[in-house]
């Protein structure tokens, strides 16, 4: 593979998973497979840190088999590490390469950071490592955005799945979240078009729905249920 024909990848690779980037995990899949298919890896992981900072796998290519195993290399492998590409020998996986900046543990930025783990037994060639190498500073751009779509995409699902549990219509979590935003009655009908007696009648559906007679008990409920941001 020429540097031309590398940069052809890598831009087509940018392509596709900007057009997913809102299909929720979608993008961080397709980095995956397709760089460790034209690496010819093993296998390939994104690896992020949980909420009690533990490294977690995002994405796996082929499958999950050596996730774990990828997700305990990049744990290792990112302390004290400025290089957004590096790489090292594993006594089981072979020649491993990360791409991507150090795992961050702190809260602002952990749910954002993501390191791509590529992992080969008979290691890899001078033409994959250099299409690694291109690669790497497109993915630090990438690799985030595609992150921050996927927390969305769990938000909606999450948000969706709160409101069938506690039998909420779509327009009683609207109205709901408005209320949350600290609008009166009166506003949230205009905000929507309706009329204030249509917003009380949703507004009392809502609080029978949840077993609450007052608005901050119910905003309350629902930031609990993940129906709005905490």
């Amino acid at each position: 593979m020429t540097r031309e024909e590398r940069a052809i990848a890598i831009l087509d690779l940018m392509n596709q998973a900007l057009a997913v980037i809102d299909d929720g995990d979608e993008a961080e899949r397709l980095v995956c497979r397709v760089l460790g298919k034209l690496s010819k890896a093993d296998a390939a992981a994104l690896i992020g840190l949980d909420a009690a900072s533990r490294p977690v796998s995002h994405a796996a290519w082929p499958n999950d088999r050596l996730s774990s195993a990828l997700a305990d290399v990049a744990s290792r492998g990112t302390r004290k590490s400025e290089s957004i590409l590096r790489g090292g020998q594993h006594p089981i996986l072979g020649e491993v390469i990360l791409i991507g900046a150090e795992l961050d543990d702190q809260p602002i930025t952990r749910a954002r950071g993501r390191l791509l783990v590529l992992s080969r037994r008979g290691g890899f060639t001078p033409d994959a490592k250099a299409l690694l190498a291109e690669s790497a500073a497109s993915l630090t751009f990438l690799l985030p955005q595609a992150a921050d779509a996927c927390h969305r995409a769990r938000q909606v699902h999450n948000a969706a799945e709160a409101a069938a549990a506690l039998s909420l219509t779509p327009r009683e979590v609207e109205v709901l979240r408005l209320l949350a935003d600290g609008l009166l009655a009166r506003t949230i009908a205009t905000r929507l078009g309706l009329s204030p007696r249509t917003v009380h009648k949703h507004l009392s559906n809502v609080y029978t729905k949840l077993g609450v007679h007052d608005r901050l008990v119910a905003v309350s409920i629902a930031r609990e249920h993940g129906l709005i941001a905490a």
